[in-house]
This record gives C-alpha cells, structure tokens and sequence, in this order.
C-alpha cells in the first residue's frame, strides 16, 4: 500500500503539525488543500501560508495546493452529486456552494494522490488524530481484505486537549482509508451504509468495511482551536447550529465543572458529561507563535 492523505484546511492550522505526526508513520504522501478566504468570504489567518510553508520545509507535508471558493452552476452541481441520493432534500440547484467547495478539494487531494502513484487515500481535517498501531493494523486489514472503503467511529475533545467529551458518539462515523481506482471519485451525499460526512463518500465503493472500536478510532479536537470564532464562521454545517454566539460566549469562560455545552443539538443530545484525559497527542497548539 502507498497511501497517501490530503488535508482540508482554511483554520485550525494550529493542530496541524500534530495532527500529521499522529499518521506521518504510516503514510507515505502528505498533501495540504487550502483556502486563505473562507466558503464565506472570510479571510484566513495572515500566516496561513507561512505555516504551511514551514511544515513544508521540515518535512511534513510533501505538496500544497491553494484552492479558491467559486459558485457553482446548477449543471456543476448535478454533476457532483451522487444520482442515486435520497439524503439532498431537493434538487441539487438547492444545496449551499460550501458543501461543493469542500467537496472539490477533498476530490483535488484525491487526485494529487493518484497523480503521486498512492494506491489509497485518507481525506483529513486539522483536527483528527490517529494512533500509530491502530492506523497500521486498519491498513494490514485493508491490503488482506482487499476493501474499496472504511469508516471508524470518533471520540471527542473540548477545549483542551485533556478534555473528552462522553459517553461516545455511537452513530456517526468518518471515513477512513479508501483505495484510489478509476471511476471512484468522491461524490456529494453518495449513498453509505454508516452516517459519515457527505462531502467524504467515494462512488463505486463496493467492499466497504466499519472498523470497530477496538480495531481503531478516530480523535476528533473538534473544538479544541485557537480561535473558536474562526471555526464558528466559517465551518460549511454552521447553519445546523443554534445559538452559536451564545455558545462562543460560554466557551471563552467554559470549565470543565460547567459540563457540557454544544453549538449543535445533536451533541446536547449526546454527550452528558465531560472526562479530564491524559493529553494522549502531545498536542501543542502553541508552535504556530514560536514561528
């Protein structure tokens, strides 16, 4: 197996080092993604640039790629989005630009792994983690198995590196490794046997496979950044939240022995209580001011 992973990135850079050090053992290309203006309009951090340029020359990441939000024609977006959905809710004319911009550079990344010789994939966001043996016993089962696609299951951390969010979410999922072959490329909303982000469905995945937890797990610092605000903004579901200045309110004074809050009703729903955790990536989000 050459696999390659292909980060998503507008914000959250700041666990980006980290993030790649989690995997970097185990992948054999690195591609970044990125945006300096949002899906929104939203101007990314004046450094942006200069810290990827930094992980650039130290080794971590092989390609960078800068993408620019557009509008989609109606056409572009029939033609992103999987014939066979019953997820959409409409016409694929009805859906936001931002789910087809995220698409499109998870469907870049993609492509620049092919064009690298990657025989697999991984699509990425800043703030997901993997353990090293975990992440190389999924692909020794992957090459044995020969499957098209994988999902895993997530735990989620608040604020700080240390802080879990729980009990686990047991329904949602996100996808893992995907084998590169022609005539698979990602498509918004494809139908899957689990929930997992729809901008993240690869077509024609036949042998698909759910690992579980036992086998390995995701680490999602879904909310553990440097600027909440960023993320809060510009995050392409942030129409799914209610609240969300209220939320940004409560989180700049948030202790642990507040409980939970949660910008989205179905993490309310979910989580109940949080759990002080070894600090279990080293995570550092402070190396991005040491440059």
């Amino acid at each position: 197996m050459k696999l390659g992973v292909a980060y998503n990135v507008y914000d959250g850079e700041e666990l980006l080092l980290d993030s790649i050090r989690s995997i970097k053992s185990n992948v054999d290309y690195i591609c970044v993604v990125y945006q300096t203006v949002s899906n929104f309009g939203n101007s990314a951090h004046p450094d942006l640039e200069k810290r990827l340029q930094f992980l650039v020359d130290n080794g971590y990441v092989d390609e960078l790629y800068r993408y620019e939000a557009k509008l989609f024609t109606n056409d572009e977006k029939e033609a992103l989005c999987s014939p066979m959905s019953n997820e959409l809710g409409g016409p694929p004319a009805m859906v936001s630009n931002q789910f087809f911009n995220e698409l499109t550079k998870r469907e870049l990344g993609r492509q620049m792994c092919a064009a690298k010789n990657c025989t697999h994939f991984m699509s990425m966001d800043t703030d997901e983690f993997y353990r090293e043996h975990e992440l190389a016993y999924a692909k020794a089962k992957i090459l044995k198995d020969d499957l098209d696609g994988t999902s895993c299951k997530m735990r989620f951390y608040f604020k700080e590196p240390n802080y879990e969010l729980l009990p686990f979410d047991e329904y949602n999922q996100v996808p893992l490794i995907y084998k590169i072959k022609p005539g698979a490329p990602l498509l918004l909303a494809h139908p899957y046997p689990c929930i997992v982000d729809p901008t993240r469905r690869m077509s024609n995945c036949q042998r698909f496979y759910q690992f579980s937890r036992e086998e390995i797990e995701m680490h999602h610092f879904s909310f553990v950044r440097a600027d909440m605000s960023s993320k809060m903004k510009n995050v392409s579901n942030r129409d799914n939240h209610d609240g969300s200045l209220q939320f940004l309110r409560d989180f700049q004074v948030w202790t642990p022995e507040v409980g939970v809050i949660h910008p989205h009703p179905w993490g309310r729903k979910v989580f109940k209580f949080v759990s002080r955790v070894p600090n279990r990536f080293k995570v550092d989000l402070s190396w991005i001011d040491r440059l």
